[in-house]
């Protein structure tokens, strides 16, 4: 594992919610990691009222001060690194649902450069297909019992504690090999995603191809030198595929 010594913020982010009691026993346990602050989309009920309140107890600062959006959209730049969460894994049916798990967690944590947002679906449905997309990785907590589908708030616990108990274990060191940002990964998913266009895809197989490569570029924590060799060999392939068409 690479350890890298960073001040990156940890965003736990709240889609739709619409239980106050949820929102305020998730505040609480914002403040018990130390989350940097919780960010609710859309949100269905007044985060201020007195059950949420009544539930947060001693952290009621994380809903006085919580930020209020409209949509995932809205916020997806503020993050080098967003994680959706889901209590439905895809496995090999549905790409955009290609789960890793929590304790995998505390690597993306430590690996990570600038500020990583957590998101947590809806109370009843969770997350759509169109969400995950913007999401850079796909988290579900795997579940041995018929009933699969755990409380918001507990989901939240399990995720952050699993954060929370390497990082408390392991002592960090900067690492010699320094971590792509998302600014150089981007670079090379746009590569891609015009050498995808270029090639003679059915239409419906691009988006799904081109998730498939980010995702797994994004699980793996590419160092910078990777990222740069990537780019070099994408741009070479795009260049000789575009003067072959031009010869041809």
């Amino acid at each position: 594992m690479i350890y890298y010594e960073t001040n990156i913020k940890q965003d736990v982010i709240l889609v739709e919610p619409k239980i106050e009691g949820n929102i305020g026993a998730i505040a609480r346990l914002c403040n018990n990691f130390a989350i940097n602050r919780l960010v609710l989309v859309a949100p269905q009920v007044n985060h201020l009222d007195e059950e949420a309140r009544k539930r947060a107890k001693h952290s009621i600062k994380y809903l006085e001060e919580a930020v209020v959006v409209n949509s995932i959209e809205e916020i997806k730049e503020n993050y080098s690194l967003l994680i959706g969460t889901s209590a439905k894994a895809g496995l090999n049916y549905n790409v955009y649902r290609q789960p890793s798990f929590p304790w995998n967690l505390s690597e993306i944590q430590t690996v990570s450069q600038g500020n990583m947002g957590i998101i947590f679906g809806r109370e009843d449905r969770g997350l759509s297909n169109e969400e995950l997309r913007l999401c850079d990785i796909l988290v579900n907590i795997p579940i041995p019992g018929d009933h699969r589908v755990l409380n918001i708030s507990q989901a939240v616990a399990i995720i952050l504690y699993e954060i929370w108990k390497e990082l408390s274990q392991t002592e960090k060191r900067i690492s010699e090999e320094r971590i792509s940002t998302s600014i150089e990964r981007k670079i090379l998913f746009d590569l891609v995603e015009d050498l995808i266009d270029f090639l003679p895809y059915e239409e419906y197989r691009k988006p799904i191809t081109f998730h498939s490569f980010t995702t797994v570029v994004n699980r793996s924590f590419p160092t910078s030198l990777e990222i740069h060799s990537l780019i070099g060999i994408f741009k070479t392939i795009l260049r000789q595929l575009k003067k072959s068409e031009g010869e041809g």
